[in-house]
């Protein structure tokens, strides 16, 4: 790791205010029902002042994985009316191609119960394809959290017509 990369991971650490950028995330992976071993899984972080965290795990002999939550400190002055978000990125690459397991902006830098329900339980095969869904707002009634993900959920999870509503590309990277 370069200085400058050492340097810029030690400044998530100052600011002037808590900025909660992903909960603790677990999750497993397949093809075709079969896990996925030692596949590669990277988590890619954002804040809307330009801070970000990266980092990567391997699952397991089951396909398993999990990343520990992660907050850091902001910079950014409290402005009205500015653009306050963070995004959220997991992708797996595996036999040269990516799948992303997990894409999301969310507005602000609260802890989000519902994105942590979602991520605390995040089962995909790679198999199945990158659909745009959405998933209850428990704290606003009549509003919803989207996310795009080759996941799947039990309950909870409604897929959208990506025709009808925006351009997938969005929310997967900023």
């Amino acid at each position: 790791m370069s200085l400058l990369e050492s340097f810029k991971k030690l400044g998530n650490y100052f600011g002037a205010y808590k900025v909660h950028l992903c909960p603790e995330v677990k999750g497993q992976v397949s093809e075709n029902d079969q896990p996925l071993i030692n596949a590669k899984i990277e988590r890619r972080l954002r804040f809307s002042d330009g801070k970000y965290v990266e980092d990567f795990a391997y699952t397991d002999d089951k396909g398993g994985f999990s990343f520990p939550e992660v907050n850091i400190r902001s910079n950014q002055p409290a402005v009205p009316f500015a653009e306050i978000f963070t995004s959220q990125s997991l992708l797996l690459t595996h036999k040269s191609k990516e799948y992303c397991l997990w894409g999301a902006r969310l507005s602000g830098f609260s802890y989000r119960e519902e994105y942590a329900k979602k991520l605390g339980c995040l089962v995909a095969d790679i198999s199945s394809d990158k659909v745009l869904f959405k998933f209850e707002n428990t704290k606003v009634e009549g509003y919803t959290f989207e996310a795009v993900s080759i996941g799947r959920w039990d309950k909870d999870f409604e897929i959208l017509e990506q025709s009808d509503y925006f351009d997938l590309s969005e929310i997967e990277e900023d």
